[in-house]
């Protein structure tokens, strides 16, 4: 892997997604709502294919709490990487680290599409017009939703 990996975005294909889950509760009426935004993030490779899984998990919380209205969608987003093997070096157990480029890139990819599938989801309830911020994928990197036990 070379200290200055360039990303070349016609070798990065998103061939699926997938909607795990979609769940809204609206709130009682239209109107100056606001929603406080959770986002997290798991990162899945299979090196052999050149394929890499982003899930993402968004919830919107509304801000007053008693209302209970909330939306919490999770997405998985497959992309194939061509010339994966550019974007990672092996670690002492032969476990691949991804540069933060790469991951930050598919990141940015995922949640600008999360961003317009949650718009047109609320569309038709009383939450229509809520456009979920612009959030940098760097710091998303930092968001990263640890695996439960099974």
């Amino acid at each position: 892997m070379s200290k200055e990996v360039k990303i070349d975005p016609e070798k990065i294909h998103l061939f699926h997604i997938n909607i795990v889950e979609s769940s809204i509760k609206d709130v009682a009426q239209k109107g100056a709502n606001n929603f406080n935004i959770n986002i997290a993030q798991t990162t899945m490779h299979n090196l052999k294919d050149e394929r890499v899984k982003i899930g993402m998990f968004i919830d919107l919380i509304h801000d007053e709490v008693s209302s209970g209205a909330k939306a919490r969608f999770v997405f998985d987003f497959h992309f194939r990487v061509e010339e994966l093997n550019n974007y990672y070096k092996l670690n002492e157990d032969g476990s691949p680290i991804f540069t933060g480029v790469l991951i930050a890139t598919l990141l940015g990819i995922s949640f600008s599409t999360a961003r317009g599938i949650i718009f047109e989801r609320l569309s038709n309830t009383n939450m229509q017009g809520i456009i979920l911020p612009i959030v940098s994928p760097q710091k998303m990197l930092s968001l990263q939703k640890k695996e439960e036990s099974k």
